[in-house]
């Protein structure tokens, strides 16, 4: 048991809690599993099918000191892998309406996104975070905006093209991308092409994606540039990826990051689109249980979901929205090709804002898939307005509870493909998101010489650089010496009577929103400026 800087309790522990839990050595060590064979594919599902069966009955997975052979990891850290905005465009757009009604509608759009990278990409076991590891990243990007005509979104950067021979899920590391043609009223750039609209709000358009958006931009399917998710380090910024948009429309979204707490695992998040005054933050904790030949993960007790909030002056302004994390499962490990699915229900609840009696709340139920026949990936939901103060209506958790007379609209669909949404008093339904448009957007990482040693990308690269070259052995080794300088660094703490202090982060997250500390500001402000020096040197060499 910990106290914050208010003198609070704080039902964690410590990361220099020492005592020595299941799967560890006689030293309080994680628990190492050795590389079997030559670390093909074959011999990573021998060690994960022995370790399957150790683990049945474990409570909690996530919480366990075990050391995995590098072999079984995929070559991005953890911090970098579990960030919620694959689609920063869709997050920078969050506050842009005055109705509060479509404020919520481009929530429930973030929410469905935040995690493109379990549609586009296969599954893969990142790094485990160390204590204080941190990372930091940011986009610039022209945010979505809605079409006047159809009240549907369109997608202005990073339109999704399929790769040859991407699954439907459970994909190969990525997908390729085109750069979408807009005209004027969508923030395009008048020109002779300026007719040919992209417009997410089209059928046709989806069609025409592969095809129009790749003549335009010259390029063929050989010669796309393919971002993946995994692997992440390295080079992933492409020239010209919104080429159909002005400067103007661009804004800026950054991430940050930090390792607050390694048993249990938790890490807190910030972003924050300055221009749009967005922000969004939260705790990251998972559990994890052994089922069968599946593995299912949750919410951790200290997470309580991400918060966003729209801090710009304006309707809307002090709205903060609670969104809920679902159960997923990670299905598909005896065949070695893994995808994943989503079942349970959240909540997505907006409070603060105007002094008003009712605001908004959103349920939405994942559901259940069959053991038999294929994943069908459906969930289906409600808005709704409910009484503030009322402990009833604030805890409805499912769309079946709601009455008729609370829901002002419905929602339905497939996370993995489009859903749509039909407001109380309307008879077409519209597209709220169609995910088959969306592309990953890389992330601008600063280079490694230029990070800090505890900078996540820093920190990993001597197992990274192993991992890509195949080199299982080596690459175990590294792994094992950063681990081991950990052990060491919590083991000079306890010998000091010291605890570990968060840099980014102050030390107050027990209702589960993390705020910066005066480093974190300053790392906000730093990449902030990063990206206008940036912006500034590329108008400058036109």
């Amino acid at each position: 048991m910990s106290v914050n800087k208010k003198g609070k309790a704080v039902d964690v522990p410590t990361d220099d809690d020492t005592t020595i839990q299941p799967f560890t050595d006689e030293t309080g060590a994680p628990a190492t599993l050795p590389e079997v064979g030559n670390g093909g594919e074959e011999s990573k599902m021998k060690v994960l099918l022995g370790l399957m069966k150790k683990l049945m009955g474990v409570k909690d997975v996530a919480n366990l000191r075990i050391s995995l052979p590098a072999s079984l990891l995929e070559p991005i850290p953890n911090l970098e892998y579990w960030q919620y905005a694959d689609r920063a465009d869709i997050f920078a757009a969050i506050g842009d309406s005055d109705d509060e009604l479509e404020r919520m509608l481009a929530v429930l759009r973030f929410s469905f996104s935040k995690e493109l990278k379990f549609i586009r990409a296969r599954l893969g076991k990142p790094y485990n975070s160390a204590l204080g590891e941190h990372f930091r990243c940011s986009w610039r990007l022209p945010p979505i905006i809605i079409d006047e005509a159809t009240g549907e979104p369109v997608i202005r950067t990073h339109i999704h093209v399929p790769i040859p021979g991407e699954p439907a899920y459970g994909g190969q590391g990525g997908s390729g991308w085109t750069t979408p043609i807009l005209g004027p009223e969508h923030g395009g750039k008048p020109s002779s092409e300026a007719s040919s609209i992209m417009s997410s709000s089209s059928k046709a358009s989806k069609k025409q994606g592969a095809t129009l958006g790749l003549k335009q931009s010259n390029k063929s399917s050989d010669t796309i540039s393919i971002n993946r998710a995994i692997p992440g380090p390295g080079d992933e910024i492409e020239s010209d990826p919104d080429a159909g948009v002005v400067d103007s429309e661009k804004v800026t979204v950054v991430f940050l990051c930090e390792q607050v707490s390694h048993h249990p695992p938790i890490s807190a998040y910030y972003y924050t689109c300055p221009e749009k005054g967005i922000e969004g933050y939260g705790m990251d904790q998972i559990s994890a249980k052994v089922s069968g030949m599946s593995v299912k993960v949750g919410p951790g007790a200290s997470n309580q979901g991400i918060f966003l909030r729209i801090a710009r002056d304006g309707p809307g302004k002090g709205e903060e929205y609670q969104i809920t994390h679902p159960s997923a499962s990670v299905n598909g490990i005896l065949k070695g090709s893994y995808y994943g699915t989503i079942s349970d229900q959240i909540q997505i609840t907006c409070r603060g804002g105007d002094e008003g009696k009712t605001k908004l709340r959103a349920l939405i139920d994942y559901k259940d898939e069959s053991w038999i026949g294929k994943p069908r990936f459906l969930l289906d939901g409600v808005i709704y307005r409910y009484t503030v103060g009322n402990a009833t209506e604030e805890s409805w958790t499912k769309p079946k509870q709601v009455p008729a007379d609370k829901v002002v609209g419905n929602i339905e669909g497939t996370w993995m493909k489009e859903i749509r949404y039909k407001l109380k008093g309307q008879k077409e339904w519209k597209t709220l998101l169609d995910l088959d448009l969306l592309a990953l957007i890389p992330k601008d990482v600063r280079p490694i010489e230029e990070q800090d040693e505890q900078e996540s990308r820093r920190l990993w690269d001597p197992v990274t650089q192993h991992l890509i070259g195949k080199n299982w052995g080596e690459a175990t080794r590294q792994k094992q010496v950063i681990e081991q300088k950990q052990r060491d660094k919590a083991a000079a703490r306890k010998a000091k009577g010291e605890d570990h202090q968060s840099r980014y982060f102050e030390p107050d997250w027990e209702d589960g929103r993390p705020r910066l500390s005066a480093e974190g500001l300053k790392a906000i402000e730093s990449e902030v400026k990063r990206l206008d020096a940036k912006v500034k040197e590329a108008d400058s060499d036109i």
